[in-house]
């Protein structure tokens, strides 16, 4: 455990959140997402359609889409982290599109 799961808020969203290592990896936990409007209010944030389990050693882990985390990071100011996903999404795209043209 890197940090307990505790409620934690910035001036653009707000959440549960905890930091885990997993064999090195460090994973963010995240529950009960806002972010806060134009008005200053805080509107839930429905992260359903962004949603994707992926399995680990026999677990179903529920995780956000890569595609979504980048335009988040971006949202939030987080270049770096964007920057890192958005070249391995570019790397991916590439590397499938070459894979379905070799039958």
């Amino acid at each position: 455990m890197i940090s307990k799961v505790t409620f934690s808020a910035t001036k653009k969203i707000r959440s549960h959140f905890g930091k885990l290592m997993i064999d090195g990896i460090e994973v963010e936990i995240m529950e009960d997402i806002q972010k806060r409007c134009e008005d200053g209010s805080w509107e839930a944030v429905d992260l359903s359609k962004y949603k994707r389990v992926v399995e680990i050693r026999g677990m179903q882990i529920p995780v956000l889409s890569l595609e979504y985390e980048y335009q988040a990071y971006l949202r939030l100011g987080r270049v770096d982290k964007a920057e890192m996903l958005r070249e391995w999404l570019q790397r991916q795209r590439k590397h499938e599109s070459s894979d379905s043209t070799n039958f």
